[in-house]
């Protein structure tokens, strides 16, 4: 319920109600045989937003992260669950709390099913400094943020990511 809650605030914060439709609305997400035939384009959404730096006016951007996002909440193969960490480091940033969840998937859809889920958030969050860290991505670097591109550089991420969880 809080996953679909946090999905629903996403939701609304990438202007959810645009008049134009995109793509991703014609695929369509309502049975698990669905879900899984959907994962192709879920892995291309994801290294799409992965690899394209933050910007609010990319539509196309925020319409593949709602498709992600759609997809992580319904899918039966794969269990995400929201950890207290990502808002305490992501500090309100939604862009940055979004990419969190399609590090989540894209590194869950890369590894197959199965995947622990202290590996998978663990390589989420090696996923997301490594994306903070290329100025490219035009991520603004201070806080919590700065502190787990350090700890990632370190190879202390998982000491970083437990001293969050306190």
């Amino acid at each position: 319920m809080k996953f679909q809650s946090i999905l629903l605030f996403l939701f609304l914060s990438f202007n959810a109600f645009s008049q134009k439709s995109s793509q991703y609305d014609y695929i369509p997400l309502t049975t698990a045989k669905e879900y899984r035939k959907a994962e192709p384009q879920v892995i291309l959404a994801a290294d799409y937003v992965y690899s394209s730096p933050i910007d609010k006016d990319n539509l196309n951007r925020g319409e593949a992260t709602k498709f992600v996002m759609k997809w992580m909440g319904g899918t039966s193969d794969y269990s995400f669950a929201p950890d207290k960490t990502v808002s305490k480091i992501t500090n309100g940033n939604n862009e940055l709390y979004s990419l969190y969840f399609v590090c989540l998937a894209k590194y869950a859809l890369e590894k197959g099913k199965g995947t622990d889920r202290e590996e998978l958030k663990l390589n989420a969050y090696i996923l997301l400094a490594t994306y903070c860290e290329n100025p490219v991505n035009k991520c603004v670097i201070k806080g919590e943020i700065k502190k787990l591109i350090e700890a990632k550089n370190q190879n202390s991420i998982k000491q970083y990511i437990e001293s969050k969880q306190k």
